[in-house]
């Protein structure tokens, strides 16, 4: 089983509704794709020679998942917004459910005594609430940062909570997007010493911050 089980799994729900449905240039691409990965998913398409009309149901499932798919790979949500011809309320109302539904397929399988899938439920909820790859989950679960700011942090070496609890104010300051209120807020949320050196330096970063802002 892979992310995109789970995903259409929930897609496939009559909670989720309504679905997406595919325009006309997108059918191709979309049934080479079921082509490619029908062996991942729970449920297997009706014929669409015998139901057409069911055919067309389960591809809506299908790209209902891309999307979430696309959207806890990080892909940048203008591009996912584009490529599936969607708009940012459908991709929000998307999440929104999955994580509700994930979380009582997570609750489900925790009753039934299935400890694995509940783990992997526990964490693909967490992916589709954040937008990321798994090893984002804690960063991105930060008051102030999300998916964007998460990665930005992981790519310069801040990859565990222990790292951002260990870095100077001087060193957060120098990942972009990362500006004095936030460093700070980040080692508060982590219970991190501050020193009051640092506060002054993110004190001083902030009226430089301000003095740009200003001019510009």
């Amino acid at each position: 089983l892979t992310d995109l089980s789970f995903l259409h799994m929930v897609a496939h729900t009559p909670d989720m509704w309504p679905r997406l449905r595919p325009y006309k240039d997108e059918l191709e691409p979309l049934i080479s794709f079921l082509e490619e990965h029908e062996d991942e998913l729970f449920f297997k398409p009706p014929e669409p020679d015998i139901d057409p009309i069911g055919f067309e149901e389960f591809l809506s499932e299908l790209k209902t998942a891309r999307v979430l798919l696309a959207w806890i790979e990080e892909a940048p949500e203008d591009a996912i917004l584009s490529e599936f011809h969607v708009h940012p309320g459908d991709l929000y109302r998307l999440v929104e459910t999955s994580k509700w539904l994930l979380y009582a397929s997570r609750e489900l399988s925790a009753l039934f005594g299935s400890r694995e899938a509940a783990l992997r439920l526990t964490i693909l909820m967490k992916r589709v609430e954040h937008g990321v790859k798994e090893e984002l989950i804690p960063l991105a679960s930060l008051r102030g940062i999300g998916r964007i700011r998460a990665r930005l942090l992981y790519n310069h070496g801040f990859r565990t909570l222990d790292d951002l609890r260990e870095a100077s104010i001087r060193d957060l300051l120098k990942v972009p997007q990362i500006g004095p209120k936030l460093a700070i807020s980040i080692k508060e949320q982590l219970g991190a010493p501050l020193e009051e050196e640092e506060l002054e330096l993110a004190r001083r970063a902030e009226k430089v911050q301000k003095s740009l802002l200003d001019y510009a």
